[in-house]
């Protein structure tokens, strides 16, 4: 008995050291796999993708109106979609709504490794399972203008929220026909959820299958109500939603990439690896041998888990340059920033988008310096970067915006429809409309507009800037239009002085704009003139070039001529010297006619060594790169879409 007694005493202090040193050692990972979610949030939302999430909020919508909730309620999963839509709205300020999100992941974390009684080195799966939302975030790339998801950004988050309780509901104690009650409630939220309360049925069927060898007539009951849960469920519900096509049944709210063009697979993977480890969670969670292998193994499971999590994130960051300088651009654009948008466009390593030019041209007009800076930025024109085979349009992404800075506003009007038809209507699309219809007059229209923007949390002063024009239509005429809204002074200037017909840009906005406004000849306007002889040089167009160029030669005899206009005539006159006599054009000496000589001289020694055109214009880019010259002879293979 004495002995005994000794060596209870001896084992209690080592068992508690030893269940002290498991505990501390979980709850190390833990802490640490919270301190790394927020991290790697920070920097790959915050940091990394600010300009992304803010175009991205700006390309949904959410606003206090029965319309809007009955309007998604159409489709199963409609109270994700009205809850993520709404939170989207705080990605208006990046930060901001990083938080939010990263504080949901850290709950979902603690909710999966609960719900699913994750131990040992399993609660790595729960991590995993945020990383996937992370990768999820910043691998849409250009599918942000695509995606027919509302309230995407926090949908999915919320979506694997709602399984993770409703499996958790699922394991309440009881007999066999609680369970089973259980199940069909689960079932039952399917209006709610979607595809997440199939999810939970099909997970709460695997985790019944675990116990056919202890409980096989209880288990069997369990798995097989939740099976056929899984298969009727759709099909009862589809009944209701007159919407909702059969086949879409089964995945309704689960987050589908697919246009009438493709299905892209990449930017889906990171949700359906997160279906698997979920599936794996359920299966492998009560196993001793797995849950507790030795110390050292266990860590080393976690350390696997973290650099293979990291890795996925990385790979799926959507990093192209372009991509993210065109929801920079854009911005600085919508909101008359012409300096930042000129500072931007000088940063480009490279070869940029045409929707990049186009938007830089238009800081230039508005700056009143495109004659002499044109050609000081990169116009080669790459086309956007996709990682699988989504077709980019430039009237889907960018045109209402440059056709409202054109003056063509007719045309703006029309592709805010059409694209909000086709994926929704958003702020983006909506504040465009609000400015088109207090441009052409029609106020009811742009009262609606605003209406809709002021029950919204972040454009609401937007509107209201804008809302006394409709009681005021005289505050955008005449001098009272400088004094209250300067910004919309060269929009309205241009559509003054052009006609206002609706043709037909055959989904182009790019060549349109170029042909309208380099074969429109106007005098009343010095700001419209000018743009067209821009357009003129840009067309490389002897025949266009010369007669915007003697009309602006005769409205402007009170300033200097611009160095580009200079090198175009310069050029032209020497390539076709009977199409114009330049021999009494006082052309800069030292800016044209020598640096000119210089230019050609150069171009020819090049070529006597036998490089090809394209590989003398990399040779003269430095030097001559800033030229109208090396523009004519060397920018081709223009990739506008």
């Amino acid at each position: 008995m004495t002995k005994n007694k000794k060596e209870k005493e001896v084992e209690t202090p080592v068992r508690a050291a030893k269940s002290e040193c498991k505990c501390s050692s979980g709850w190390g990972w833990t802490l640490f796999y919270v301190i790394a979610i927020v991290a790697l949030g920070v920097y790959y939302l915050v940091v990394k993708n600010s300009d992304v999430l803010f175009m991205a909020q700006s390309r949904q919508l959410w606003y206090s109106s029965e319309i809007y909730w009955n309007d998604l309620m159409k489709l199963p999963g409609g109270l994700l979609a009205w809850t993520g839509s709404y939170l989207t709205q705080f990605l208006y300020k990046p930060a901001l709504g990083s938080g939010i999100l990263m504080a949901l992941w850290v709950v979902l974390y603690f909710l999966i490794q609960k719900s699913f009684q994750l131990k040992g080195w399993l609660p790595g799966l729960a991590f995993a399972a945020v990383m996937c939302l992370l990768a999820g975030e910043i691998d849409l790339g250009y599918w942000i203008y695509y995606i027919k998801i509302p309230g995407y950004y926090f949908r999915e988050t919320l979506g694997f929220m709602a399984t993770a309780m409703l499996f958790w509901i699922g394991r309440l104690p009881g007999n066999k026909w609680v369970s089973i009650a259980v199940n069909v409630l689960v079932g039952l939220t399917y209006p709610l959820f979607g595809f997440f309360s199939l999810l939970a049925l099909l997970l709460l069927a695997l985790r019944a299958l675990k116990s056919l060898k202890t409980n096989k007539v209880s288990a069997a009951y369990v798995a097989g109500s939740a099976a056929l849960l899984l298969v009727i469920v759709p099909i009862v519900f589809y009944q209701f939603y007159p919407e909702l096509p059969m086949y879409d049944a089964w995945v309704v709210s689960f987050p589908l990439f697919r246009s009438e063009e493709t299905i892209s697979l990449p930017s889906m993977m990171p949700y359906l690896v997160l279906v698997v480890l979920l599936v794996l969670a359920t299966l492998l969670s009560g196993s001793a041998k797995i849950e507790r292998p030795k110390p050292v193994a266990r860590h080393l499971l976690n350390i696997v888990i973290v650099v293979l999590s990291v890795l996925a994130v990385e790979v799926s960051d959507f990093s192209d340059y372009n991509f993210h300088a065109e929801t920079r651009i854009y911005r600085a654009v919508d909101e008359s920033r012409w300096d930042d948008v000129l500072l931007e466009s000088a940063k480009a390593p490279g070869d940029v988008t045409r929707e990049m030019v186009m938007l830089r041209n238009i800081a230039l007009f508005n700056k009143g310096t495109a004659g002499e800076a044109m050609f000081h930025y990169n116009n080669m024109g790459e086309p956007p970067c996709v990682r699988d085979s989504l077709h980019v349009h430039m009237v889907q992404c960018a045109a209402p915006l440059i056709y409202l800075h054109h003056g063509k506003t007719n045309f703006s009007l029309r592709w805010c429809i059409e694209n909000s038809v086709e994926y929704d209507f958003s702020f983006n699309n909506l504040k465009i409309l609000a400015l088109c219809s207090l441009i052409h007059g029609e106020l009811k229209a742009a009262r609606k507009y605003l209406d809709i923007l002021t029950n919204t949390l972040f454009y609401k002063d937007w509107a209201e800037h804008y809302m006394p024009i409709t009681e005021d239509p005289s505050l955008i005429k005449g001098d009272k239009l400088k004094t209250h809204y300067p910004e919309l002074a060269n929009i309205i200037e241009l559509r003054n002085h052009m006609g206002t017909t609706l043709d037909g840009d055959n989904g182009l906005c790019e060549m349109y704009i170029i042909n309208y406004f380099s074969n429109t000849m106007n005098r009343e306007s010095k700001y419209l003139q000018e743009i067209t002889l821009d357009y003129a040089i840009l067309q490389k167009d002897i025949q266009l070039f010369w007669p915007h160029f003697m009309l602006y030669a005769t409205l402007n005899t009170d300033k200097e001529m611009p160095i580009h206009y200079q090198e175009a005539a310069y050029l032209y006159g020497k390539l076709e010297p009977q199409s114009m006599d330049i021999s009494r054009m006082p052309f800069d000496k030292q800016r044209i006619v020598e640096r000119y000589a210089s230019f050609n001289q150069a171009s020819q020694s090049l070529i006597k060594t036998g490089m090809s055109p394209k590989q003398v214009g990399e040779s003269m880019k430095a030097s001559y790169g800033d030229t109208f010259w090396w523009f004519y002879f060397f920018c081709r293979d223009v990739h506008s879409y």
